[in-house]
């Protein structure tokens, strides 16, 4: 009989212990929707998922919520918990669950992305950002995540015992701000109470509602900067952070839109942006054309070669060099005319000597006529060393009565001088 009573006994328990982790589970365990405890009856057949897809972000809570009007409410990413130690990671999931129940959506913040979303959005670089605490290296996976509050933490045996800490990015203003809890044992329910009650308090006090913008904008190419950050090209709407700022809209060849705005939680405000051309207008000649018609009206001075003086000048010297040589020809044959032998006979021909005077008078000419030349042309390049303007036009006098008649006076323009 004690052998059978104890044989019974061990049934008994065996059957207790196998049915207690499912009465648990029903009690708001891993894998079950915790948003209406009444429905407990209707989840005992839900499958609960297995302990590496827990710890990966499926914990398989409805942390939804119910929010109104959560389009402008900050959305807060908890990025997960670092446990360094065994004993750690032993209760990280019991953690992880009061950490995401104090985060869960209400009316102050929408909790956007489930642990197992994050790793996936992240990548290679979940690791480093589950272990950062600093603004530089938190920024960059709150814009991959579109967080406006992103959530890290640590749960580690340190010189004071263990130790939760928490730190929260605010993407709005850049900041990291770290909260600190420490307990006996990771296994303390109160310890664990305690962490989640740190994190919501933090929420509540960075939360702020966000405000819609609305830009738009007649030039399509237009970059839309709302401070530092860009907010897109061309029309857009986008969710910012509330408060004061500078809207700049510029583009090239278009002068710059700015406007300090004022952006209310909870508000949307429309901005219309109008640029106007930079550049000419399209009716009127380019910088360049105008360039080159103003060129065009204003005369260029002329140059000593562009004046025909000149040449003349050089043919007047030519003609007196011509007239040298002729002169010198004819006095060669005139050194030979006298009788030289004394036979009473002249040394040249009646024909010579008649060459010779054709000669000497062709040398008279062409020295005194390239002189005369010459020296008028270089007294002309000396005198009127610019070109003359022609005379200005006299605008025509609009009698009473719309016609136009010519100058009542009579006037005599005499004009000396030229372009000779």
């Amino acid at each position: 009989m004690r052998i059978f009573g104890l044989r019974l006994t061990g049934l008994i328990t065996l059957s207790l212990m196998m049915v207690a982790p499912s009465a648990r589970a029903q009690q708001g365990g891993m894998g079950l929707d915790l948003s209406d405890t009444s429905q407990s009856d209707s989840n005992e057949n839900q499958e609960t998922p297995a302990a590496g897809e827990e710890q990966s972000g499926g914990i398989g809570l409805d942390l939804s919520g119910e929010t109104v009007n959560s389009e402008l409410l900050p959305h807060v990413v908890l990025l997960g918990l670092d446990t360094p130690e065994r004993a750690g990671a032993a209760v990280a999931v019991r953690w992880l669950k009061g950490l995401y129940l104090s985060a869960r959506s209400n009316d102050q913040w929408v909790l956007s992305s489930p642990l197992k979303e994050v790793r996936e959005k992240l990548g290679d670089n979940y690791a480093a950002a589950l272990r950062c605490a600093e603004a530089s290296c938190l920024a960059e996976p709150a814009e991959t995540l579109e967080a406006d509050l992103l959530v890290t933490a640590r749960l580690a045996l340190e010189d004071e015992g263990w130790t939760f800490r928490l730190w929260t990015y605010d993407r709005d203003h850049n900041k990291v701000e770290m909260d600190v809890v420490t307990g006996r044992s990771p296994k303390d329910v109160k310890f664990q109470k305690a962490g989640a009650d740190l994190l919501a308090q933090r929420l509540k006090g960075l939360a702020r509602q966000r405000a819609m913008l609305s830009v738009k904008v007649n030039v399509p190419q237009a970059v839309v900067r709302l401070g530092e950050k860009t907010l897109g090209v061309g029309s857009i709407e986008r969710r910012v952070p509330p408060g004061e700022a500078e809207l700049i809209v510029e583009a090239d060849e278009f002068t710059p839109y700015k406007k300090t705005v004022t952006l209310k939680p909870g508000e949307k405000s429309s901005v219309e942006a109008y640029l106007e051309s930079s550049g000419p207008a399209p009716d009127s000649p380019t910088e360049l054309v105008a360039e080159a018609t103003k060129k065009q009206e204003k005369p260029s001075a002329p140059t000593v070669f562009s004046r025909p003086a000149l040449y003349t000048a050089v043919v007047g010297v030519l003609a007196m060099g011509a007239g040298v040589m002729v002169g010198m020809q004819a006095k060669k044959v005139a050194n030979r005319a006298p009788d030289a032998d004394g036979n009473g006979i002249a040394d040249i021909t009646r024909k010579e000597r008649i060459d010779a005077q054709n000669q000497a008078n062709l040398a008279t000419a062409l020295t005194a006529g390239g002189a005369a030349v010459a020296g008028g042309s270089v007294l002309w390049l000396v005198l009127m060393p610019t070109r003359s303007e022609a005379p200005k036009s006299v605008a025509p006098v609009v009698a009473p009565g719309g016609a136009s008649s010519a100058t009542p006076s009579t006037a005599l323009h005499l004009i000396l001088g030229g372009s000779f």
